[in-house]
């Protein structure tokens, strides 16, 4: 296996660049993506209260645990977000949420480069650990996608029945 590692997912989100950037850019929100093998366990702020970086545990097949500290490293409004996820003392992936416009929705898409390795962590990508989190971030995304639906649904909803109370 070379030294580093790409894991991508991509999907398209009914809602406008700036909006979708706006939900990512506060970690806080994340908590709403993850699935039921990913915990978010701390986060950190900064003095205007928006979450920066903390601390998440993936919980893998067969009880494997792994604990990852995470930051925001720049953000690129409303194209992008980096930042970074260590595991250990010596694993070590840059994360990029990218934003693309797409005829009045989002195209998302979530990578990692994985650049440094310990051993037990290049062993579990080898034995389908790399599968594992291409599924959890095409998990994300489709619980990102489903939050701006509801999200939109409950607007139209607000308006409809404005609509009818003055009538």
């Amino acid at each position: 296996m070379q030294n580093s590692c790409e894991i991508r997912a991509s999907r398209l989100v009914d809602a406008r660049r700036d909006e979708v950037f706006d939900f990512l850019a506060d970690l806080e929100n994340h908590w709403r993506l993850a699935d039921r093998f990913i915990e978010v366990l701390t986060l950190e702020r900064e003095a205007g209260g928006r979450a920066h970086g903390g601390r998440v545990r993936m919980r893998g097949p067969l009880g494997v645990r792994r604990t990852a500290a995470t930051e925001v490293l720049d953000a690129d409004p409303p194209q992008q977000l980096v930042g970074v996820a260590e595991v250990g003392r010596r694993t070590r992936a840059f994360v990029r949420w990218k934003l693309y416009d797409s005829d009045g929705a989002t195209r998302v898409r979530l990578e990692a480069t994985i650049d440094r390795l310990e051993s037990l962590d290049r062993l579990l990508l080898l034995l389908g650990g790399r599968r594992w989190l291409e599924r959890r971030f095409g998990s994300v995304l489709d619980r990102l996608a489903k939050h701006f639906a509801r999200d939109k649904s409950e607007r139209e909803e607000i308006r409809e029945n404005t609509a009818q109370g003055s009538r």
